[in-house]
């Protein structure tokens, strides 16, 4: 698997991987309007893992506002998992906001989902500390429909 930076026409592939991803929802912040916008502001710690037809095979998005960094959709594909792939999609994002001097990085993940054993075995930790609070400011979280497709 060669590791590359993630570019606006693998959101695609990305989406195809992505939502058949067990664990995973779809919002409007996935389509590819905020996708490359995304890219634009965070660029340097996307992450894609092709095979060697360049197809996308794994995925890892991460973002820096400035004082944290945050991980998104970490995803590879169910025939290449244990293999390494997300190991190194994971230490090519860690790295890169290493690098920006980020301190400390989160990852938001649903508890039931089958990667959390993942991020436990690569040195992520459980915070009991904390309450996450979420609002939706547009649209619905869970469909992606935007407020003007009601």
């Amino acid at each position: 698997m060669l590791i590359r930076r993630m570019a606006e026409g693998d959101h695609g592939a990305l989406v195809d991987l992505w939502e058949g991803f067990p664990g995973t929802t779809m919002t409007a912040a996935d389509d590819s309007e905020h996708f490359g916008a995304f890219l634009e502001r965070n660029g340097e710690f996307c992450f894609v893992a092709v095979d060697d037809r360049g197809e996308v095979k794994g995925s890892v998005m991460a973002g820096f506002d400035g004082r944290r960094g945050y991980v998104y959709h970490l995803a590879v594909a169910s025939e290449l998992q244990h293999r390494g792939t997300g190991r190194d999609l994971m230490a090519a994002a860690e790295e890169s906001l290493r690098s920006a001097g980020v301190e400390k990085a989160h990852l938001f993940i649903y508890v039931d989902n089958p990667a959390v054993s993942f991020y436990e075995r690569t040195g992520w930790h459980r915070r009991s500390d904390i309450l996450v609070m979420s609002r939706v400011l547009i649209g619905d979280e869970y469909t992606g429909t935007r407020r003007e497709d009601r």
